[in-house]
């Protein structure tokens, strides 16, 4: 059997799935180097769509985000 990286945990044996006949499913195969490549531009980006605002502005969206119980009002944890 081929081993298997669930997350960031790689496992040295594949366990059977519990998973019914013709049940849809996504696989991602993706190398360490080009996981955190893509998390690297991902951070880069988020850094950059703050880039030339003022404290208050910066303030509201922070502000803005964690308040999504407005939005998400059955979600626990958010606050």
């Amino acid at each position: 059997m081929l081993g298997l990286s669930i997350g960031f945990h790689t496992l040295s044996q594949i366990e059977p799935l519990n998973i019914k006949e013709n049940t849809k499913v996504r696989i991602i195969i993706e190398p360490e180097k080009e996981r955190r490549k893509k998390a690297e531009e991902i951070l880069e980006l988020a850094r950059k769509s703050f880039e030339g605002l003022s404290e208050e502005q910066i303030s509201l969206i922070e502000s803005s985000r964690l308040d999504a119980n407005s939005f998400f009002p059955d979600r626990t944890g958010l606050k």
